[in-house]
Order: C-alpha cells, then sequence, then structure tokens
C-alpha cells in the first residue's frame, strides 16, 4: 500500500507540492517514509541538489550524522554556489565531534560573507569547541565595537577574554551580563575564574553570596563558596556553606574532608571526626584525613586512637606530608613521657624535611627534660640557633629560650 502511495505522488503532484509533502512529512516525524520517496525520486535523476539537501536534513533529526554528512556533500557538489550547505556541514562536523574540520567550513562560510554578524557569531563558537581563543576574541572585539548592546557578543566577547586573560575587560562584561540577567549560572561561574586568577578573594565571596541568593539549591556555589574560604583559612566561615551543601545530601570526599579539617581547627573534634572518618571510607588512602582524624584524638586526649591514626597516615602518606606526621606522633610520646619514641620520631620528622628548624628545639628540649647529661641537648639547640630561621615572633621566643636554657646550664 505505502509504495502505491508513494507512486501516486510522484506521479500526481506537481514539484512544489511534492516538496511541501515532504517537509510536511519532515515535521510530523515521517521520516523513514520521507527518505523512501526522496530515493525513488533521486533513481530517476540523482543530480537534484535539493533532495540531497531534505535527505540530509532527515537523517539529522534521526542523529544519523554520518548519512547526513554524505548528503549534504552531495548537495554541495551539486551546488557550490548554497552556503546553507557549507552551514549544513559544519554542523554536522560539530555534531560528529570533528571540531578542526568545523572550524575549516565556518571560515570558508565567512569568507564568503564577512559583514555577517552571524556567521561571525558561528565562526567565534567554532573557534571555541577548537579550543583556541586568540582568533575569536579579535573576531568579537570587532562585532562589539559595531554593537554593545547585543547581550549574545557581549557574552561571547566575555568568555574570550577570560580565556585570553584580558581579565580587565572579562570581569566588566561579565558584571553587566550578571546585573542585567541574573538567572544565567555561567556567568558567575566564568567571573569567579577570574576573580580567583587575580586572587581577589573579596569580590569572589560576594560574587558567590550573590549568586546563592539567585540559586540558593546550587550546591557548586556553596562547593565553591567553601572551598574559597577554606584555602583562606577562614575555617569558621567556610563551615557555613559546607554544611548547607552536605544538608542537600551530597557525600563528595573533598567536602567532607574540608569540613572536618574546618571543625578541628574550631575545636568541634568530634564532629571532626566523624566527618572524616567518613571521608576515609571513600577514599581510604588519604594521609591528610588520617593525619587530622590522629590530630583530633590527640587534642581529646585519646592518645592511643591518635597514634593509631598518625601511624596509619605514616604509611600511607605521600612525602610532602610524613614529616608532619612524625613530628606530631613525636608530640604525642612527648605528652606520654615516653621520651626514647618520641626522639626517634621527631629525628624521622627532621630527616625527611630540614626546613622545619623548630623540630631541632623539640629535640633539645626533650632530651634536656629527660636526660641528666645535656650534651645531646646542647647538641641541638646549637643546630637550632645556626638553623635559617622565619622573622617571627614565634621563632624569636623559642631563641630566647635557648640563649636562657644555655646561660643556666653554663654552656
Amino acid at each position: 500500500m505505502s509504495k502505491i502511495l508513494i507512486y501516486l505522488l510522484l506521479i500526481f503532484l506537481p514539484i512544489n507540492s511534492f516538496s511541501q509533502n515532504l517537509d510536511s512529512m519532515m515535521l510530523t516525524n515521517q521520516l523513514d517514509a520521507a527518505i523512501r520517496i526522496i530515493d525513488s525520486e533521486l533513481a530517476k535523476n540523482e543530480t537534484q541538489p535539493l533532495l540531497h539537501y531534505k535527505k540530509g536534513t532527515i537523517y539529522q533529526k534521526k542523529y544519523e550524522y554520518q548519512n547526513a554528512l554524505k548528503s549534504f556533500a552531495r548537495a554541495f557538489e551539486l551546488d557550490s554556489s548554497n552556503i546553507n550547505l557549507l552551514n549544513e556541514i559544519a554542523e554536522v562536523y560539530t555534531n560528529l565531534g570533528y571540531y578542526q574540520k568545523a572550524l575549516s567550513y565556518c571560515r570558508s562560510i565567512y569568507k564568503r560573507d564577512t559583514l555577517s554578524i552571524v556567521y561571525a557569531i558561528k565562526l567565534a563558537r567554532a573557534y571555541f569547541n577548537a579550543r583556541s581563543y586568540t582568533e575569536p576574541y579579535l573576531l568579537l572585539r570587532t562585532l562589539y565595537a559595531q554593537d554593545s548592546t547585543n547581550v549574545y557578543i557581549n557574552k561571547q566577547l566575555a568568555f574570550a577574554a577570560l580565556k585570553t586573560s584580558h581579565d580587565s575587560l572579562g570581569i566588566a562584561l561579565f558584571q553587566t551580563l550578571i546585573k542585567n540577567n541574573p538567572a544565567d549560572l555561567n556567568n558567575y561561574l566564568n567571573l569567579l575564574t577570574i576573580y580567583q586568577r587575580k586572587e581577589k578573594y573579596g569580590n569572589s565571596v560576594e560574587l558567590l553570596e550573590n549568586g546563592i541568593i539567585n540559586f540558593p539549591d546550587e550546591t557548586i556555589l556553596l562547593n565553591k563558596l567553601g572551598d574559597i574560604h577554606y584555602a583562606k583559612r577562614a575555617y569558621q566561615k567556610a563551615i557555613v556553606p559546607y554544611e548547607k551543601f552536605l544538608s542537600f545530601g551530597d557525600s563528595i570526599t573533598d567536602v567532607l574532608k574540608n569540613l572536618g579539617i574546618s571543625y578541628y581547627y574550631e575545636k568541634r573534634y568530634r564532629e571532626g571526626i566523624n566527618l572524616l572518618e567518613k571521608s576515609l571510607q571513600l577514599k581510604p588512602n588519604e594521609p591528610v584525613v588520617g593525619l587530622f582524624i590522629g590530630l583530633c584524638y590527640k587534642d581529646l586526649h585519646e592518645y592511643d586512637e591518635s597514634i593509631g591514626y598518625l601511624n596509619f597516615a605514616a604509611k600511607i602518606a605521600v612525602p610532602y606530608y610524613v614529616s608532619d606526621i612524625y613530628n606530631q606522633l613525636g608530640n604525642i610520646y612527648i605528652q606520654k613521657k615516653e621520651y626514647k619514641k618520641s626522639v626517634g620520631l621527631l629525628k624521622k620528622a627532621y630527616n625527611l624535611d630540614t626546613t622545619k628548624c623548630e623540630i631541632l628545639f623539640k629535640l633539645g628540649n626533650t632530651y634536656d627534660v629527660w636526660q641528666k647529661d645535656k650534651y645531646l641537648a646542647i647538641k641541638y639547640y646549637n643546630a637550632f640557633l645556626k638553623s635559617k630561621k622565619e622573622d617571627s615572633d614565634f621563632y624569636h621566643q623559642l631563641t630566647e629560650y635557648v640563649l636562657d636554657r644555655k646561660r643556666k646550664l653554663k654552656f
């Protein structure tokens, strides 16, 4: 029955009606039937670019991009003056992820009509897809000079400015875009990238807080606000967005870790242990988490638990953290008055990071308390005095203590 219908359509319908019927079938998603009609017509006369074009359009609707590409390419062979065919080919290559090929076609389209804003914007987007940003920045600056009120051009130029480190322009454009359209989340995130690159802590916080007002359930903003405060060691401020983030039910290991560490610094040790242990379950080989669980237990005076976690952290730690872990273990054994174990751990800590001269002071002080013979105490006190130290009140106080102690011991 369908073959008879196709035959009757081809015989009795004039060309315009035939084309209209195809369009109607495409609109009503009778796509396979439309292709059969086109193939039947092309079998009679294959050199009909319009039919190849329509066939390509149908394949695009069916997400059969390779077939669409073949149809559009054949149509362009038959009608190389049709710029729309170049545009369709570029679009198919973009959908297939062949961004360099799409870019080549977009260049060709733009060269044919350099006054077209539409083709200029398509070319800029093709450059973006190909991860190339200098050319579209220059192109969009030209468009912006012609029309600075076009919101879409402004947004594309702001993105290009972000990618090419034209930060002042990017900031100005994104601020205007957010003011005029506060419902576009990407503008907040892109402006935040620039602020963070320029280390504008206050601006970043203000931006995210305003963003959260407009997107109260957007966890990415809460996460970033917590991270910014955490990076500045503003732990009390970091706790608020991190807690709200977790209230939505997400369990990201870094949030659990950072909030747990923030609790530690705010002396909320039990809460810190709870979150850090959850983080460790999700990412078992994280030495920093083991270190801070150990520190929480240490400050709770639960030394055996602390030693267990610090030893665990030491076994899995990357070299950067091992010194701190052994240092903290040494501190615990000092508090337990197990001085022999303490000095052994402190020596390991110093050997792993000789920039930490306070460990030399600690070794000297431990030997001073532990042994009647002050030879080793003086040895490490002198090593501390000779070491390169920061110019800070902390090290000045340690130095004054050592000098005073040497005087009392008559060394």
